[in-house]
């Protein structure tokens, strides 16, 4: 099972350290787009932080390695371990691609940076990030999904519970995730007004070892909401409860002037939400075929005990399975054992549900960032 690690080579397996994009836009186009939407997402939040300051560099480069660590931490935990990543244009090992690293920075740089703006209590403020960091998220985890830019472990708990085909147990996590990523960074920064080498390497050490572990205490409480594994009450009374944090603390708010740096944060917020609902219109999911690392087929009906105490079967039923993808456009499902395989997007059941749902987080992601990054939060500033 070698090649399951996140940092395994697998030399026996026939993936590429890089590959075509006329190769790729052959089997899966909206996943080539998808790696060059993140990538110059990412690309300008690094401009952005360059740009304004030392503090806003610890915040991209806190948020590439916090991020980057929490998917190789649960990649590399067996009962953990419930997601395979599409082999992409540039794969950094059989399981990484270049691209989920700036995944990361866009969806926790680009809420901190902005929700920063508003000069909230600590304690608001990393409620209100997480909720904008679940707004960036969420379209993504519909797309991604149903597009195969991944496959999901097909029994596993706490991704069971899932929303036009993305778990609700991803949207809590970001939630919290990058809410504990954001008070952290913000108790590093606040104990000096310049940015020293000793408050880089603090805040660094903050995010790097904390984040996941603050992280998984709240899913841990907050699951046993839903029995156990994570469900729409836990997030729910998540999302209710952060947000109160930020009603409570709204009128202490001290919001910055207009910086003119942030039009270039605004500009990119907005083209990556429309980029977005533009590839769930324009793509047919049923053409897509993910050849690459997915769960491993066998027996059917074997069942193991997850991290959470949870019952999961431990391999993929070929006869018996309910996932986005199918074995029809090949001659035969894998054999057992098989982790390397091709699987086939199947049609929108229902592209109106689909759309309309890409479509609303990404007016609600755009509003957000123009309040945030434009002119909006100066009239509360004025009240």
């Amino acid at each position: 099972m070698i090649g399951s690690l996140p940092l395994a080579m697998a030399p026996e397996l026939p993936w590429h350290h890089f590959t075509s994009p006329l190769e790729k836009w052959a089997v899966q186009p909206s996943f080539v787009l998808g790696e060059y939407l993140f990538m110059i997402c990412a690309v300008v939040a690094l401009v952005h932080a360059w740009r304004e300051g030392r503090d806003h560099i610890l915040v991209w480069v806190a948020a590439l390695i916090a991020g980057t660590a929490n998917d190789l931490i649960f990649m590399a935990l067996p009962l953990v371990d419930n997601f395979w990543q599409a082999q992409a244009q540039i794969m950094i090992t059989m399981r990484l691609p270049l691209y989920i690293p700036c995944v990361y920075v866009c969806f926790m740089y680009y809420p901190t940076v902005a929700v920063r703006r508003l000069g909230l209590q600590p304690v608001a403020q990393a409620a209100l990030t997480g909720i904008l960091a679940c707004v960036f998220y969420a379209p993504y985890d519909i797309v991604g999904a149903k597009f195969s830019w991944w496959t999901w472990h097909d029994t596993d708990a706490p991704i069971g519970v899932r929303l036009l085909g993305a778990p609700v147990g991803s949207s809590l996590w970001v939630l919290t995730f990058v809410a504990c990523f954001s008070w952290l960074l913000d108790r590093a920064l606040a104990r000096s007004e310049a940015v020293t080498a000793k408050t880089f390497a603090l805040g660094l050490g903050l995010v790097a070892g904390c984040t996941s572990i603050m992280m998984v205490l709240q899913m841990t409480v907050l699951q046993q909401l839903d029995g156990g594994t994570p469900g729409y009450v836990a997030f729910a009374v998540c999302l209710i409860a952060y947000a109160t944090l930020v009603g409570v603390w709204r009128k202490t708010a001290k919001p910055e002037p207009p910086r003119a740096g942030d039009r270039l944060l605004l500009g990119a917020a907005i083209f990556y939400f429309v980029s977005l609902i533009g590839i769930m219109a324009a793509f047919d999911p049923a053409t897509h075929v993910n050849t690459g690392v997915h769960q491993t087929v066998g027996e059917c009906y074997v069942e193991a005990t997850d991290i959470t105490g949870a019952t999961r079967y431990e391999f993929l039923c070929t006869s018996d399975f309910d996932e986005d993808f199918s074995f029809e456009c090949v001659d035969e499902p894998p054999a057992e054992g098989s982790q390397w395989y091709t699987v086939c997007g199947r049609p929108h059941s229902n592209f109106a549900a689909w759309m309309t749902g890409v479509s609303v987080l990404g007016a609600i992601g755009c509003g957000m960032f123009l309040f945030l990054l434009g002119d909006g939060r100066q009239r509360l500033r004025q009240n």
